[in-house]
């Protein structure tokens, strides 16, 4: 329940080392057109202008809280923290380095409103920018879970997963609290939206308002390996036996499942839709993959289909690189 000066909305930003981009992400939270709201900062102790920039920004606006970290604890921490350090009834995250347009909070928030409770989060499309900010296109989800019954918006999910855009939309706090939010390991937003559709329905609001930043310094593109990019979800995690991170992501969804709260029948069948749609798409994906070795294309930079990409990180920095 909200108290007393209990903002309706709050964004978390977690963010580490992103002084580059990070006025432009502030400013955007600041000039939505639904003021009521809080931006909560978590710095994963950045050694750059970062701590000095968010400062001025908490003295200027109230809005603003500010929370620094003695040491790096990596990205899961951070974006949780933020989390757990927020207030509002209706949560969003927000990468360093991307911006949201004037209206995405009202519109996201006045859908949920109108919305039945089953609904539990309204994301909107998403334009790709490069490090000038310059548009590269946009991003199409096609995650509007709207199904009935969970293993169907579950295999829905399997299917159509690319960027992940749906996890920096805004949530309902209620169903975040039900989850195991962000997990230290790769891929884990991913696991997060598994477990928001087995709790209810997404919604998608045709407008791109929300601006995502694709550069060189990003956590996937600056961590190359995969063990780079564990260690950059969580550096102090001891990995003595080091798991392929597509099949830690199998056994974590199916764990998800095992834990959600349904009938069994329903769990049964979430696990059943998961198995079959994930062995379909990582055929199509081997497949693909035999086809380009054997006919490469003529032009060297065209790339695989978004849909052969693997999950997001949850947006932006925040962790450990």
């Amino acid at each position: 329940m909200r108290g007393a000066g209990t903002p309706r909305v709050s964004i978390g930003l977690p963010v580490f080392n992103g002084e580059r981009f990070l006025a432009e992400s502030i400013e955007s939270v600041l000039a939505q057109s639904h003021s009521d709201l809080e931006l909560v900062i978590s710095d994963n102790a950045s050694t750059d202008g970062t701590e000095t920039l968010c400062r001025r920004y908490a003295e200027r606006d109230p809005r603003v809280i500010y929370q620094r970290a003695e040491r790096n604890r990596g990205a899961a921490w951070n974006y949780n923290r933020v989390l757990a350090l927020s207030r509002g009834g209706l949560f969003k995250w927000l990468g360093h380095d991307d911006r949201i347009a004037p209206s995405f909070v009202e519109r996201c928030m006045t859908a949920l409103d109108q919305a039945d409770p089953g609904v539990v989060l309204c994301y909107t499309r998403t334009i790709l920018i490069d490090e000038t900010g310059a548009p590269r296109g946009v991003d199409r989800d096609d995650l509007e879970l709207a199904e009935a019954l969970p293993w169907q918006r579950l295999a829905h999910l399997t299917r159509r997963y690319n960027l992940c855009n749906p996890v920096l939309g805004l949530i309902r706090r209620e169903a975040l609290e039900r989850t195991r939010r962000i997990g230290p390991f790769v891929s884990s937003d991913l696991v997060l939206l598994a477990e928001l559709a087995l709790l209810g329905r997404f919604l998608e609001l045709p407008e791109p308002l929300l601006e995502r930043r694709i550069h060189a310094a990003s956590s996937r593109a600056a961590n190359r390996s995969a063990r780079q990019v564990a260690d950059w979800f969580a550096p102090s995690v001891r990995r003595r036996l080091f798991v392929w991170p597509r099949g830690r992501l199998f056994l974590e969804i199916l764990r998800s499942v095992a834990r959600a709260p349904l009938p069994p029948q329903e769990r049964l069948a979430a696990a059943l839709a998961f198995v079959a749609t994930w062995s379909a798409r990582w055929t199509r994906v081997q497949l693909g993959a035999a086809r380009a070795r054997l006919f490469p294309r003529r032009d060297p930079s065209a790339t695989a289909s978004r849909r052969d990409l693997p999950s997001s990180d949850g947006g932006g920095g925040g962790g450990a690189t």
